[in-house]
């Protein structure tokens, strides 16, 4: 849940138990494509914003500010659908709470970690190792879902792992201001795709074939996120977690109270640095983003999704050399020319990895053979990684060859398993 999170994972209806959408005309789905690329400009930069205003003190308590207020965001929305419409079927309701708990686990730990790091992890390196997630993600599926993947897929995540190191390691390897850039935030930061990618593999291998609401599904993974995350607080302990030398346990309650005051903006430094703003702003816009990219994917196609957030991935890592982020600007150093080259790396290795794995680029009635794909046909908030918001995608199971047909509407017959985009 941011996430992250992304900051949330969450699941919704599969497409075809729902009513079909009106088509909108090009124009309207480019304005919402230009829209989704704004906001999920402002969300990138609004997440590295917020936690270095909370700084590696009240970090933790930022994060669970994140939870807190996406239960809230999430009631505004699920109890009204609860009381006045049938979205929420009584079945829904009788499901067990186990898979919402695994998914809390799952994502408590990746907005976790992504709140450990990301104080002392720059901007420009933060959505280029969001992509990570990717990589990783394939890893999982292999390794527990039985997946296969083609070379080209297997290509592009290997292109993105080579861009994402390409951006970190030099920097970290020469001379860097210590105040803005530390090994270790980086590492905890890289792990935290880990946990993500660990639950979207659980999504896709747990709603195969269950029908949930993504609003209500999102609200019981919220409320495990958000209790679950307390249990990670002996973590804070260790060194390297936010700070160097590890958080004795008995400063946590004064940190959790401070967080507090910070966010009430009691502090004048936290109240020059507007937080209780860019707490609220970003979980808002978090919530907007995530659900305009769904809505894109419903009413769009594969090709609009995969340009909309092949786009936002430059745009996002540029806009932090510029005066518009504020606070989190960073300087162009020589360093900086191996950020812009990893970039070009992910950007390639990311636009290879969709084409294929989305299957864009079939003509009309084009068939062929290949292993039927299998899975969860739910997509799902997270605003971990650009670009992953649209759907599982992650490979094919080990079945018999079937042949697909490319229809009109640039949706394979079965839809491809799509990925995810935090918590």
């Amino acid at each position: 849940v941011p996430g992250p999170p992304s900051e949330a994972h969450s699941a919704m209806c599969r497409p075809e138990a729902q009513p079909a959408l009106p088509a909108l005309s090009l124009v309207r789905l480019s304005v919402i494509m230009a829209l989704l690329i704004f906001l999920g400009s402002i969300n990138f930069v609004l997440v590295k914003e917020m936690y270095a205003a909370y700084g590696d003190r009240y970090a933790f308590f930022a994060n669970q500010g994140v939870n807190a207020l996406y239960l809230f965001y999430g009631a505004l929305v699920v109890v009204p659908r609860m009381m006045f419409t049938k979205a929420i079927t009584p079945e829904m309701r009788r499901s067990g709470q186990r898979r919402y708990i695994v998914m809390g686990i799952l994502d408590a730990l990746g907005t976790f970690f992504t709140a450990m790091g990301a104080v002392y992890t720059p901007g420009s390196m933060q959505p280029l190792l969001n992509q990570m997630l990717i990589p990783f993600t394939m890893v999982f599926s292999i390794c527990f879902l039985d997946k296969i993947f083609g070379r080209y897929e297997a290509s592009g995540a290997l292109l993105i792992a080579a861009g994402a190191c390409m951006s970190a390691i030099p920097p970290l390897l020469a001379e860097h201001d210590y105040s803005k850039l530390r090994w270790y935030s980086v590492l905890v930061y890289l792990l935290s795709n880990m946990p993500m990618a660990a639950s979207s593999c659980y999504k896709q291998k747990n709603f195969r074939d269950r029908e949930v609401d993504v609003w209500y599904l999102t609200q019981w993974v919220s409320w495990w996120q958000f209790l679950l995350s307390f249990a990670l607080i002996p973590l804070l302990c260790l060194p390297g977690m936010s700070s160097p030398h590890g958080t004795p346990l008995v400063d946590v309650p004064a940190q959790l109270i401070g967080g507090w005051e910070c966010y009430m903006e009691r502090d004048p430094v936290c109240r020059e640095r507007h937080c209780f703003w860019l707490l609220n702003g970003y979980c808002a816009v978090n919530v907007l983003y995530n659900t305009l990219g769904l809505y894109l994917t419903k009413v769009g196609s594969a090709v609009m999704n995969a340009v909309s957030y092949a786009l936002l991935l430059p745009v996002t890592t540029l806009l932090f050399f510029t005066p518009f982020v504020g606070p989190v600007q960073e300087s162009f150093t020589k360093t900086s020319w191996f950020t812009l080259a990893g970039l070009v790396v992910v950007v390639v290795g990311f636009s290879v990895y969709q084409h294929y794995a989305r299957g864009v680029g079939f003509s009309d009635e084009e068939t062929v053979e290949e292993p039927a794909v299998k899975g969860s046909d739910q997509a799902a908030f997270q605003e971990r990684v650009i670009g992953m918001g649209t759907g599982p995608v992650f490979g094919s199971d080990r079945v018999p060859a079937r042949t697909r047909t490319r229809s009109g509407d640039g949706m394979l017959s079965k839809p491809l398993l799509g990925g995810q985009a935090a918590v």
